[in-house]
């Protein structure tokens, strides 16, 4: 499968997945304001899980643990993608992804949490997806990997959910 044939099929499980968190905890709407507090939690989280690269005033900092970085990674997706099913206009083909890439590289010069603010302020226009999926092959990850890891993580999403998360 192409890129945005990933991404498409990406967002048809969120758009079920969300149904049914919809569903379950009484909710209709998501506001922009939602989804970026959302957006901003998680890229947090994904900072902290690499917090040995930057924390350089604690002996006691553990060591990076890659699966984790990359498991905080999926869930921005999740929420990125929630983003472009409310809120979005198609902006994740692959041009739009290379062109993101550009600027993603431009913003990291001025410093990872610059670059990861980067995704909230995109929230003013159409490029939040592909900037994050973006941000996932400048981490190292191919397209075939953050699908992969989307659809493992969107399940264990779906059991929690069940299990009254």
């Amino acid at each position: 499968m192409t890129s945005t044939e990933l991404i498409k099929d990406m967002l048809e499980r969120q758009k079920a997945y969300d149904a049914e968190v919809f569903k379950k905890h009484n909710v209709d709407y998501v506001s922009k304001s939602q989804l970026e507090s959302a957006l901003f939690d998680e890229l947090g989280e994904l900072m902290h899980a690499q917090k040995s690269d930057w924390c350089w005033w604690k002996f006691t900092q553990e060591p990076k643990d890659e699966a984790k970085v990359f498991e905080e990674y999926i869930d921005v997706v999740h929420f990125a993608l929630m983003y472009e099913i409310k809120f979005g206009s198609g902006c994740y083909q692959y041009e739009d992804i290379k062109w993101n890439y550009n600027k993603l590289k431009t913003d990291l010069g001025f410093g990872q949490a610059y670059a990861f603010s980067c995704v909230i302020s995109l929230t003013r226009d159409d490029n939040v997806l592909a900037y994050v999926i973006a941000l996932g092959l400048h981490l190292g990850y191919s397209f075939g990997e953050i699908y992969n890891e989307y659809i493992r993580k969107n399940e264990i999403n779906k059991e929690r959910l069940a299990k009254g998360y």
